[in-house]
């Protein structure tokens, strides 16, 4: 499985709209990519928050493919419009990151 990471970093003066997040860029992710082997998404909120950390990030996302090449596809296929939709939910620099990974439950 192949992971792409966005992380919404906290500065002063930015702003982040998580309900537009959730219930619209999400959802347009998922209809975007869907084709190209997207398995799913982990969203972690208010991140940094926890013992002896000051709060760093609004929000970060894991979007799984099932391999790098599915993942370049989806790009490929969506990446225009979903970078063209951040705008409508925040002002602050996504920060990208990509990653082989290993699910295992339980």
């Amino acid at each position: 499985m192949y992971c792409l990471t966005v992380s919404y970093p906290k500065a002063e003066g930015t702003s982040f709209d998580f309900e537009y997040y959730q219930q619209t860029h999400i959802p347009l992710c998922a209809r975007l990519f869907g084709e190209h082997g997207y398995v799913g998404y982990t969203l972690r909120t208010e991140e940094g928050k926890g013992p002896g950390s000051g709060d760093l990030g609004y929000a970060s996302i894991d979007l799984i493919f099932e391999s790098r090449e599915h993942l370049q596809a989806a790009l490929a296929a969506g990446a225009a419009e979903v970078g063209a939709d951040v705008a409508n939910y925040t002002d602050t620099q996504p920060r990208m990151s990509f990653s082989e990974m290993s699910l295992n439950v339980g």
